[in-house]
């Protein structure tokens, strides 16, 4: 069996980074390939027992913040002189000088992978990372990015990286009528314009923004619904601000779930007017169920699958016009376009095996 050692923050369905790895990870061969992970944060008692179940380990390193630097790198060193791997992929960028420096004596190949295409949304954080990520290119001696644009970002003009764009189980997210049906019943919102977000309550996000183009949207037609799922640290902010303009009732705060694909049947549109985006992986998910895909212009196209996503400026106007009318999709077309792409995680996860394959025939 071949074992990958992952480098993530979590394991979490608020996290992006996370979900595209378990996508890979529940798609794997696990008698030929698995990943362990190492992570700062522990998992839930059923995310434990679904990943030591399939024979993969999980290892849990203190957060990185300046108070225990010592004693991260402590842990890190013994951990390398008491585990033996051939291949890391790291998905954090700003410790990857640490995690990465230290396993360059010990491991061949290490991976970097850019999720992103900036280091922070908050300044400080932002120069904070910038600082550190120079080094990368010191320590890892191989490149993925989840799409050109994220590439361009971590490692500027360097020609070998390998985009592995951020993919989804399809199957998962087809359309279906059925769960349509149960999900706006119990909602309450049968005969609603169902609006739909999926994504953390941080600033990249712009919830704010999109909290205003649904407050004007609301005043033209009140039978729509917002349906925003997530959660994160401007959470409260953000159900505090729908509240204060009188939206209340027609927001829905669902929360972190892990029944994404069943709230997508259930969305008639998906609006993300992200600040920055590497690739959101929520509008591919949003694709494969067939919706209507509005998206910020700071978000890459590559994220187009089905070739009728549409870019807008960050405008008020220009989203309201878009989200009061949205056009109509043949809903299982749309789906079976990105399950025929390579944004369908059945054909992605053997091309990444097949990476880490080559990998190991060269090191023999």
């Amino acid at each position: 069996m071949i074992r990958v050692l992952h480098v993530l923050d979590e394991i979490s369905t608020n996290s992006g980074k996370s979900a595209v790895v378990m996508n890979y990870y529940s798609e794997l061969d696990h008698k030929k390939f698995t990943f362990d992970f190492m992570l700062n944060k522990d998992v839930d008692a059923k995310t434990r027992e679904y990943i030591e179940g399939n024979g993969s380990q999980i290892y849990l390193m203190p957060g990185l913040k300046a108070a225990n630097l010592f004693k991260y790198l402590k842990d890190l060193k013994t951990f390398y002189k008491e585990h033996e791997y051939l291949i890391i992929h790291g998905h954090v960028a700003n410790s990857a000088v640490f995690y990465l420096g230290l396993a360059r004596k010990k491991i061949p190949f290490r991976i970097i992978h850019s999720h992103n295409t900036m280091a922070s949304d908050v300044p400080w954080k932002r120069m904070r990372n910038f600082i550190l990520t120079r080094f990368i290119k010191s320590v890892a001696n191989r490149y993925i990015a989840c799409s050109k644009e994220a590439a361009s970002f971590l490692f500027g003009k360097k020609e070998n990286v390998v985009i592995f764009p951020n993919a989804v189980d399809v199957n998962s997210y087809i359309f279906d009528q059925v769960k349509r049906d149960y999900i706006r019943a119990k909602l309450g919102i049968a005969e609603k314009l169902v609006i739909g977000h999926v994504g953390r309550f941080c600033p990249q996000k712009n919830h704010d923004f999109l909290i205003d183009v649904f407050h004007e949207v609301y005043a033209k037609n009140r039978e729509t619904v917002l349906l925003l799922i997530g959660g994160g640290e401007l959470y409260e902010v953000v159900v505090r601000k729908a509240e204060r303009l009188g939206l209340k009732d027609a927001v829905r705060f669902i929360g972190i779930s892990d029944r994404v694909a069943d709230y997508m049947n259930a969305m008639d549109v998906f609006a993300m007017p992200s600040l920055f985006e590497g690739l959101p992986l929520a509008a591919v998910e949003a694709q494969a169920s067939g919706l209507p895909v509005f998206l910020s212009e700071n978000i890459s196209r590559e994220t187009d699958i089905t070739g009728k996503t549409v870019f807008l400026p960050l405008e008020i106007p220009a989203w309201v016009d878009a989200l009061i009318t949205p056009r109509m999709n043949d809903r299982i077309n749309s789906g079976n376009k990105v399950k025929q792409s390579r944004f369908n995680i059945e054909t992605q996860v053997g091309q990444l095996c097949n990476y880490y394959e080559e990998l190991l025939k060269i090191g023999l």
